[in-house]
């Protein structure tokens, strides 16, 4: 007789004695090949015993207001076997059954932990991961990505990222970058054109050492700091996830480890999301957002004679404390007074909830405005901060913010004030560029997830708490590709392979067809920016796109299958041009398509329409010393720099070399296509495919002609149950299979492999 224990929370729950739970593993699934797969449960029963009524607080009384159980959540929960620990992961109720009006049983459902990825994201934006939550103690407890990449924002600074290793953070001298994409500007090199040729447009990138002669031309041309945008390294953003929901994704972060997400992985290491979430320019020509003026109140002081002591309002630091939103008549207000002689400045404030990031309001104007703030919702308490933007620069801000008390009574009405000031202190005289005000529309799991689609990734909880790397206070999930988790099988306790013969029912089992898709299409988000259209023009196909047809890969066999299988992958894809072909060492990406523009303009302008492009992901490479140096003029046209060091955006993760012959001397190690593309700077072809280092291999063992998924049943002992790994193979007298899933009946151990 098995003895199963479940405990919710640390509290065990009753079991009907002739119960069945049913629990399902698996990895990943041959027919659903992009997603990564968890234990999970059949919805099964327990008893509404005076234990669970306690555990589960009485869920169906919704008179309860008090100490309830949250039925929207999952809830932590272990399983054993004969006291030895099967499996970690979270309960969700589904409902409770009554008769006669008096509770009988709970119906619910028990997830591995790797579901519990989507509890603990949420809703969350990229963008969230862009402010601290304060400790207890007042430190900053979590890293922020606006520590990481915000920064002053003109003309020297962005030259200086530009030219440079890049924006640095702690050991990280590359964390944020300026690569060499442009939203609007085309750019071109050319020696020959003068100054009166109309061919000569703006984004000529040509300058000469000497230009005394001509250097009015010259601080006209080229790039300026708003024509770029920054980029910021995927293994920051990993590491904020991290620090922000308390989980460890990099347990190896040391050289030669498989841990995808490390900085010394080569198909990860450089690899950089684009800072952009509109079409056009950095400073907003384009768009909406052009304050990029900014700062936070430092701190707050009551004005004394305000001083009417509300319990619902106070200040704590740079923090105003909202406590349980009572509503009063009059309300809250946010009143901006700029200095004299920035009356005519348009600036914007934000109040910001700092424990949810959410915007309570968004105020904009220019001159004194007083404006009446929304109630926050109901909570305990809600503190905010108040980040100031302006146009321009301005100096002297003060800013108040109050709560007013109106009471009527025979008398007539009496006005009640509490309020805090900054003083006249809050300065924007330095353009900042914040990060957060570029990420990509994008939520942290739909991040997540598009990096194990990219790169077939898989991932499992380290719950084994013989397990070195396990750790009881911070979860460690280990993430590697689909490749590495089968061949780490070798470091098993079982030592990969576990021979269950004598536990399987020999009286019957099937042998299916393993061929569940007629075709493999892998797609990343479509843009029509200018070469991606015209490659699409040309080659009847996608650049970075790949499908993989059954019929062709089996020489055209009369085969029966099944679907198309499509892998839709969320970020976007740029194919880059290298300018005048081999004869610069300029790589360049334009987020721009549709109709040529010309301006009849001194020096003339002639560019694409700018085009919002999703997400988008690339290897940030430096070129050094470049034989033709690029003109990086500023914003205002006063100044220009010749510039021999600059990123390049590539779909190739390192400079691949091609000998005279055109072999590969030093090959890529890593291509962001689907496909084998033509690499965009050596002008050859890129073998290093994201099919084949992460798919080709698992893909081709399914399709293969004597591969077959064959149904069996098996009685596992309780010691199999609690020590397999789903990366295990099975041994069944001579033959060894990979396991796609195994449901095991945990009451009988009665299961059913696949």
């Amino acid at each position: 007789m098995r003895d199963i224990e479940i405990y919710v929370e640390g509290k065990r729950l009753d079991l009907f004695d002739n119960g069945t739970i049913e629990i399902k593993s698996s990895i990943q699934d041959a027919k659903d090949i992009s997603k990564v797969f968890t234990d999970y449960s059949q919805p099964f029963t327990v008893p509404a015993s005076d234990n669970n009524n306690q555990i589960f607080r009485h869920h169906y009384k919704t008179e309860i207001t008090d100490n309830v159980f949250d039925g929207r959540v999952r809830h932590e929960a272990k399983i054993f076997i004969n006291h030895l620990l099967f499996k970690r992961g979270k309960v969700f109720l589904n409902g409770t059954s009554m008769k006669n009006s008096k509770a009988s049983s709970y119906n619910i459902t028990f997830f591995g932990n790797t579901v519990s990825l989507k509890d603990t994201f949420k809703d969350d934006k990229l963008l969230d991961l862009c402010r601290y939550k304060k400790g207890v103690d007042g430190s900053d407890s979590a890293l922020n990505l606006s520590l990481v990449g915000d920064h002053e924002f003109n003309h020297e600074s962005v030259k200086t990222i530009f030219t440079s290793e890049g924006k640095g953070f702690g050991d990280d001298t590359s964390a944020l970058i300026y690569p060499l994409i442009t939203s609007r500007k085309r750019l071109f090199y050319d020696d020959s054109y003068v100054d009166s040729f109309a061919e000569n447009f703006d984004g000529n990138l040509y300058r000469p050492a000497d230009i005394s002669a001509n250097e009015s031309q010259f601080n006209t041309r080229g790039i300026t700091e708003v024509d770029l945008k920054p980029a910021l390294k995927a293994y920051h953003i990993i590491k904020a996830i991290e620090e922000k929901y308390n989980i460890n994704f990099i347990p190896n972060d040391s050289v030669g480890t498989k841990d995808f997400f490390s900085k010394h992985n080569e198909a990860f290491a450089n690899l950089y999301l684009w800072l952009s979430n509109n079409s056009g320019n950095i400073t907003g020509n384009l768009a909406e957002d052009d304050y990029i003026f900014k700062t936070e109140v430092p701190s707050w002081s009551l004005i004394s004679a305000s001083d009417y002591d509300f319990d619902s309002l106070s200040v704590d630091g740079n923090e105003i404390v909202i406590e349980n939103a009572i509503l009063f008549a009059g309300g809250h207000y946010l009143q901006i007074k700029p200095a004299s002689g920035y009356l005519n400045v348009n600036w914007k404030a934000k109040i910001v909830n700092v424990d949810t990031n959410s915007v309570l309001a968004v105020v904009e104007g220019k001159g004194d405005v007083k404006t009446h703030i929304p109630h926050p919702t109901n909570a305990p308490e809600n503190r905010y901060i108040i980040e100031f933007y302006s146009k321009t620069e301005m100096v002297n801000t003060e800013i108040e913010f109050g709560l007013r008390e109106i009471t009527s009574s025979f008398f007539g009405q009496t006005s009640n004030w509490e309020i805090y000031t900054s003083g006249a202190v809050i300065d924007t005289d330095t353009a900042k560029l914040s990060v957060s005000a570029h990420f990509p529309d994008m939520k942290v799991m739909e991040f997540m997830t598009g990096l194990f689609k990219m790169f077939n990734l898989t991932a499992y909880y380290i719950d084994d708490e013989s397990d070195p790397l396990y750790n009881g206070i911070t979860p460690v999930v280990k993430v590697v590709k689909l490749d590495d988790y089968y061949d780490d099988a070798l470091n098993n306790n079982s030592g990969g392979i576990i021979d269950i013969t004598k536990h399987i029912d020999v009286q019957e089992h099937s042998v299916n067809t393993s061929l569940p898709f007629s075709e493999i299409e892998f797609k990343f988000e479509d843009n029509e920016t200018i070469l991606m259209a015209n490659h699409l023009e040309v080659n009847g196909e996608v650049f970075g796109d790949s499908s993989i047809s059954v019929q062709e890969t089996y020489d055209g066999l009369n085969l029966f299958y099944g679907e198309k299988y499509e892998i839709d992958i969320p970020f976007s894809k740029l194919k880059y041009e290298r300018i005048n072909g081999l004869d610069t060492d300029i790589l360049w990406g334009y987020a721009a398509g549709g109709d040529f523009k010309s301006e009849n303009t001194t020096p003339p302008q002639a560019n694409y329409s700018a085009q919002n492009v999703k997400a988008l992901l690339f290897y940030g490479i430096r070129e050094t010393y470049i034989s033709t140096p690029i003109n990086l003029s500023d914003a205002g046209n006063t100044t220009s720099t010749r510039a021999s060091n600059y990123y390049r955006p590539s779909n190739t993760s390192n400079t691949a070399v091609v000998d005279s012959e055109g072999n590969w001397s030093i090959p890529a190690i890593q291509t962001i296509n689907f496909d084998s593309e033509q690499d965009e700077y050596t002008l050859s072809p890129s073998p290093n495919s994201l099919f084949r280092n992460f798919y080709k291999s698992y893909i081709t063992s399914v399709f293969d002609a004597n591969k077959r998924v064959f149904k069996l049943k098996a009685y596992l002992p309780p010691s199999f149950l609690i020590n397999y790994k789903l990366n295990d193979q099975l041994k069944v007298q001579d033959v060894v299979y990979r396991i796609n899933s195994i449901t095991t009946n945990l009451n009988t151990g009665l299961s059913r492999l696949e």
